[in-house]
């Protein structure tokens, strides 16, 4: 009797990240999305085609943005605006017929390196992805940190500065206008008066740039009060840092590690350890096999 077959998918604006399991075999792909993402009917039909294609017994969904546990509707997606208030459970049920579990995508990527990466092993693990946005998941004893509604460790949107810069939420201060790419390159932009992206900018601090350089230290320091935070509340014994950022400038790890020791009181900082993620962008749909593997919810 052949073994059961679980899938992960992550679904974003412009990829659909797959990971599938049979038995201990593991695959990995995407599927770009770029023709189909601004139509509801042909993006869910994309999706169930990629879940038919693999015929899985259960499926696991990441998804880019708020997810509503008790309406099942995904609430808050700015790069995934076509399926906001859609109730993507039931569809794609009914269309792919198989069972579907949901949950947002940063949380996914908590537990996806929890179950398979850098976070194996925590008591309390606590991971930041460092993109487009900056997102935050928890794992807590082996559980993913959901929260009463589905919304728990929207930690991009702690307030770090009264009044401060514009965040894309629509507030101000949020550490996410600091900690992102866009807060990256906004830096930058008030260091220097001059528009760089925060590829660029990388690029220039990897070359020994200083005003590059001067920007990424600000940069991590906003991230360090950050973690500080999360020490503070959640006394965690791993906080796993990844995304595109970190993974094109991993001298970061170091610097908030160094800002961190000062900032947070001894005791929570001295069981803490600090490391860069291992599943690099398929983290959200490794934490999506690993719900519909292990229905964790």
């Amino acid at each position: 009797m052949s073994s059961k077959v679980f899938l992960g998918l992550d679904i974003g604006g412009t990829y659909i990240k797959i990971v599938a399991k049979q038995g201990k075999e593991i695959v990995k792909d995407k599927e770009y999305t770029e023709e189909v993402k601004d139509s509801t009917e042909r993006l869910l039909d994309k999706i169930v085609e990629i879940i038919k294609r693999y015929d899985p017994d259960r499926v696991g969904i990441a998804v880019a943005g708020l997810y509503d546990i008790k309406e099942e509707k995904i609430t808050d997606a700015p790069n995934l605006k076509v399926l906001q208030g859609v109730p993507l459970k039931e569809i794609i049920e009914r269309k792919a017929g198989v069972s579907v579990v949901i949950q947002n995508d940063a949380t996914l990527a908590a537990y996806g390196e929890y179950i398979y990466g850098a976070g194996k092993g925590s008591n309390i693990l606590i991971c930041l992805t460092l993109g487009t946005g900056l997102g935050g998941g928890a794992v807590i004893n082996g559980k993913p940190l959901i929260g009463v509604s589905g919304s728990a460790m929207e930690i991009g949107h702690i307030t770090v500065q009264i009044d401060g810069l514009p965040c894309h939420c629509g507030r101000r201060g949020c550490l996410e206008a600091y900690v992102s790419s866009y807060g990256l390159e906004r830096i930058f932009f008030i260091n220097t008066s001059e528009y760089r992206t925060s590829f660029e900018i990388i690029n220039l601090a990897n070359e020994g740039k200083k005003e590059a350089i001067e920007t990424i230290e600000e940069f991590s320091r906003y991230l360090s009060i950050g973690l500080m935070n999360i020490a503070h509340l959640f006394n965690p014994d791993r906080i796993i840092l990844s995304g595109g950022i970190i993974e094109n400038y991993p001298l970061i790890e170091e610097l908030v590690y160094s800002d961190l020791r000062h900032l947070a009181f001894p005791l929570p900082f001295r069981d803490l350890e600090i490391k860069r993620g291992s599943l690099g962008e398929f983290s959200g749909a490794f934490g999506a096999l690993a719900l519909a593997e292990n229905l964790a919810l």
